[in-house]
């Protein structure tokens, strides 16, 4: 636990000393999980700090948490984050990383191909699929620009 708390600390700071140049969204999302067996209920919220590449493409870093229902599982993605500016009001990206399970969650690689379409200059809709090692889910919500 002193670990997660340890890079959980040091992503924030990293957030923080770089919240000059780049652009700081938080998120909720809800969903189930895939895969076979019974699915589950997810909610979830996210955190992504992107800076532009060129007028197409932002990078940057992308945290969050995921709670399953079933089980009380919680997933701590830790990903490099890329955005590409499809249009003026959808954007296509990619999340990977790690993944650290808390309770009955497993560690893994992590990946998350992301939709976007913004509703307004503060405010877009994600889909999503995020998935781990041990498995994946579908999920959707919004993203609020601050």
């Amino acid at each position: 636990m002193k670990k997660i708390l340890c890079i959980v600390a040091f992503v924030a700071f990293a957030f923080n000393g770089l919240a000059q140049d780049g652009k700081l969204r938080l998120g909720a999302n809800v969903g189930f999980t895939t895969g076979s067996g019974n699915s589950s209920f997810v909610i979830g919220g996210d955190v992504d700090y992107l800076f532009n590449v060129d007028s197409k493409f932002e990078v940057g870093a992308a945290t969050g948490i995921a709670v399953v229902t079933t089980g009380n599982s919680i997933i701590l993605p830790l990903a490099g984050a890329g955005r590409f500016k499809a249009t003026n009001k959808i954007d296509l990206g990619l999340d990977m990383g790690y993944a650290i399970g808390i309770n009955n969650a497993g560690n893994g690689f992590y990946f998350r191909p992301i939709f976007e379409y913004k509703i307004n200059s503060n405010m877009s809709f994600r889909a999503s699929y995020s998935g781990v090692d041990s498995g994946g889910f579908l999920n959707a919500g919004l993203m609020f620009n601050l």
